[in-house]
């Protein structure tokens, strides 16, 4: 190469490296000034606290651990304040927001629309949960008009700051919140994608028992009950075997380790479905103590204080005692005794409810009345929602309906439990539908890429 010749393609480099340095260097600028004004904007919201806050160049955002000061109860300030927790990821004032209700704690790693919208994200921590909780718990405020009240307060704070399309969106308790909060202020949001939602019909909803005798079809449904009947049969060998350290576990909410162990023979097939991805087909069968043992322990993912956590520990059913005092208004399910009384020894009937309080927590009587409002209403003018639910999914039994010509749309992800219905495990072209569809509700343009 002559020297002439390196030098006149020596220059472009040098320009090019020049300008990219310029290029990083008014992004950084931009991206400082964003941190700033958003800095600022935060700090006048009323009733707002900024508790932490990150900061990410490249891509740019900014997350914020906040509290916004909330009245126990919306209706008379004299009954005091708390403060709620929420997670903010922003990216920019002029973009949409996708709104996270939360049915129990916060959660600071957003969620798949804010990443396939590359939008703002909040993140709400449900009220009487974590750290969102006054002083004194005052039951009677621990309510859905309440909690909606919470995130219309918050909706309307934010709204001062971002213009754009607001999405809410939530999973399992935090869909059903999502639902609710669409009931009492349909205004608020554009759009609504709650993920594995359930909206029970009753305090014993029996769509349930319905799944649980059809799911997989009657032989693996006679394969589960197989399996209840022979854990409870050597229930004792089972108790024997358990490690120390959950026998010294308190019980107190059900009355002691056989009954927890009962309740846990009971829940099997609902978490079977909702929770595990076995194949019905390794479901033991014949006689073999060993491999019904670990197959049991295998759906509740090997771990043996899950015993404690789902059903009676206080270290355990006390982080969820704010969604179990609740069931009062949404339903629930229970657990069916009646073909398997032969074999408890500590569970009688009426069949239990799944949701355990401790005791001195008050069950509330029933109120049929307010989930039979939310899901009539949403049948006739739940326009702009999305649902996505598991095909294998316990709680797909109790999904939300709509009548023909409301603009809603739910998607069933063929074999995947709670924990795999999500936009990313649907098959290619279901993808594109989910997109095409958010599309004509908002506008909005969803890059599937941002999941990959």
């Amino acid at each position: 190469m002559s020297p002439e010749s390196y030098r006149i393609r020596k220059f472009p480099i040098r320009h090019l490296l020049f300008t990219l340095a310029v290029f990083i260097g008014c992004a950084s600028a931009i991206a400082q000034n964003e941190e700033t004004a958003t800095d600022s904007a935060l700090a006048h919201l009323q009733d707002v606290k900024v508790l932490f806050k990150k900061v990410t160049y490249r891509p740019f955002s900014l997350e914020y651990q906040l509290a916004i000061r909330q009245p126990v109860d919306h209706a008379d300030s004299t009954k005091g304040f708390f403060y709620q927790q929420l997670y903010l990821i922003h990216r920019g004032f002029s973009l949409p927001m996708v709104m996270e209700t939360e049915g129990y704690n916060g959660w600071h790693s957003g969620n798949e629309l804010e990443k396939m919208l590359h939008c703002n994200d909040l993140d709400v921590e449900f009220r009487y949960f974590n750290k969102s909780r006054p002083d004194s718990l005052l039951w009677d405020y621990l309510t859905f008009e309440q909690a909606t009240q919470d995130l219309h307060h918050i909706n309307q704070v934010f709204r001062g700051l971002y213009h754009s399309k607001w999405i809410s969106t939530g999973i399992s308790r935090g869909g059903e919140t999502s639902l609710i909060y669409r009931y009492f202020f349909p205004d608020d949001v554009d759009a609504t994608v709650p993920y594995v939602a359930p909206m029970p019909n009753d305090i014993e909803d029996r769509r349930i028992y319905q799944f649980l005798d059809t799911a997989g079809g009657l032989p693996t449904a006679q394969k589960i009950k197989r399996v209840q009947v022979f854990m409870l049969q050597h229930e004792k060998e089972v108790l024997q075997r358990l490690p120390l350290s959950v026998k010294h576990l308190h019980f107190t909410a059900v009355g002691g380790l056989g009954a927890a162990y009962e309740l846990a023979v009971m829940e099997y097939p609902f978490s079977f479905w909702q929770i595990s991805d076995i194949d019905p087909k390794d479901i033991p069968v014949g006689d073999n103590f060993n491999d019904y043992y670990n197959h049991f322990m295998e759906v509740f993912g090997g771990d043996y204080a899950l015993f404690s956590s789902l059903v009676s520990d206080e270290s355990g059913v006390l982080p969820y005692l704010p969604h179990a005092f609740m069931t009062y208004e949404t339903g629930y399910y229970k657990y069916n005794l009646a073909p398997f009384k032969n074999w408890l020894h500590y569970l009688k009937e009426p069949n239990p409810s799944a949701a355990f309080l401790l005791p001195g927590v008050p069950r509330k009587a029933y109120i049929p009345a307010f989930e039979q409002k939310i899901n009539a209403w949403l049948a006739k003018n739940g326009n702009n929602i999305v649902c996505i639910y598991g095909g294998r999914d316990t709680w797909s039994a109790c999904k939300v309906s709509f009548d023909e010509g409301v603009r809603a749309k739910r998607f069933i992800i063929p074999g995947a439990n709670h924990f795999a219905a999500r936009i990313t495990n649907m098959a290619p072209a279901m993808q594109q539908e989910f997109v095409a569809t958010l599309r004509s509700m908002t506008g909005l343009t969803a890059d599937l890429g941002a999941l990959k």
